[in-house]
């Protein structure tokens, strides 16, 4: 008798505002800034391996951080110069084993 079990996936918005719901972010602020980090997954498929709150003493925005391959850093920071809200786009490069991938870290807020 095979029994079948249904796995539930949850989108990106959810898992990051359940993940940041006790940030000390405001709940309106929180969902504009999730809403803009998912956007960058939806339109280009790019999806963080991370995010966290951001500001001191009290945090107001979010920083994403993102493993992409050379290519697609070529293509994404076009876009993210018309992100809303953006405060500033850093990029590390991966090192010597890895060395077409960069780690990017995006500051959102303010």
């Amino acid at each position: 008798m095979a029994t079948t079990s249904t796995v539930r996936e949850f989108s990106l918005d959810y898992c990051l505002l359940d993940r940041l719901r006790f940030s000390g972010i405001e709940q309106e602020n929180l969902s504009d800034l999730v809403s803009i980090v998912a956007s960058l997954k939806n339109k280009y498929g790019i999806a963080p391996f991370t995010a966290s709150a951001n500001g001191q003493p009290v945090p107001n925005g979010i920083i994403a951080r993102y493993v992409i391959d050379s290519i697609a850093l070529h293509k994404i920071m076009n876009v993210l110069l018309d992100t809303p809200r953006l405060l500033s786009v850093t990029i590390f490069p991966r090192g010597i084993p890895k060395t077409g991938q960069f780690e990017l870290h995006i500051a959102l807020g303010g």
